[in-house]
């Protein structure tokens, strides 16, 4: 294990960025909610201003992975919630599908997430 690959790794502005995006992302969710719209509206503003600010060459494949991901993320969780006759339930909801706005941008925030783990272990175990 190469701790000092991992904390170099950590130190880039790629990182920096992922890390804010997480831990806004987890306060919006604290402060706002009970506010979907100000959820939805604040975690598309923290995302547009983490794809312009990245410098990952491959941003645009990311991108369209992670609107992927949350497409079939949110469908299918909203699948689940019916099949499961709504064990599950959010306070808003989009009407057809049974959770609320908001979940669609968290699910591109844990995707942009999940390629960080990725990448810092493999930074790790270089």
């Amino acid at each position: 294990m190469n701790y000092k690959n991992l904390f170099d790794f950590l130190k880039k502005q790629e990182s920096i960025l992922v890390l804010l995006l997480i831990l806004i992302s987890i306060l919006t969710l604290i402060l706002f909610s009970e506010k979907p719209i100000y959820l939805l509206v604040i975690n598309i503003v923290i995302l547009v201003l983490y794809f312009l600010l990245s410098n990952r060459p491959d941003k645009l494949i990311v991108a369209i992975a992670a609107l992927n991901f949350a497409f079939w993320g949110v469908i299918l969780e909203s699948f689940i919630i019916q099949k499961t006759n709504f064990a599950l339930q959010y306070k808003e909801n989009m009407g057809v599908l049974y959770v609320p706005a908001w979940l669609f941008t968290i699910y591109v925030i844990f995707l942009i997430s999940a390629i960080f783990t990725y990448d810092s272990i493999k930074a790790l175990l270089k």
